[in-house]
């Protein structure tokens, strides 16, 4: 983790997530809970989807106007169980097989993301900064 832009964040607050008064007052406590707070308006490429996600977001009457390459693809795509959405390949299949405007598409296009933790946006899927950390910025 990159303590200096830790610190940074926690001092200047650039998306006004009211930092200032834990940061002055050393409440490192809540300035996990607030970096770390799961918001709607962070998105985070998700790393692998079921493939049950990716059927339930087909709406059927989209599907019977594909063409029969179209089809193929999304069918190869269901058939794998699991499937991995970090591959740029598999994000264009998904997106191009419906077109734009389409329910499918963006159902699609949605499914790729989740809501995630400004610590996330800045550091990573997955992260979570810890009192331990914010310690460690302090200190940078």
């Amino acid at each position: 983790m990159d303590y200096v832009q830790l610190k940074s964040e926690f001092v200047n607050d650039p998306k006004g997530y009211g930092y200032a008064q834990a940061w002055s007052s050393g409440q490192d406590w809540k300035l996990a809970e607030l970096i770390n707070q799961v918001r709607d308006t962070i998105k985070i490429t998700r790393d692998t989807v079921s493939t049950y996600e990716i059927f339930d977001a087909i709406v059927p009457d989209e599907w019977d106007v594909l063409t029969a390459t179209e089809k193929s693809r999304i069918q190869l795509i269901l058939s794998m169980g699991q499937v991995s959405l970090k591959g740029a390949n598999t994000r264009a299949a998904l997106s191009k097989a419906f077109g734009a405007g389409t329910t499918t598409r963006s159902n699609l296009i949605a499914m790729m993301t989740r809501p995630g933790s400004r610590a996330e946006e800045l550091f990573g899927a997955g992260v979570v900064v810890t009192w331990d950390d914010i310690a460690m910025a302090r200190r940078a």
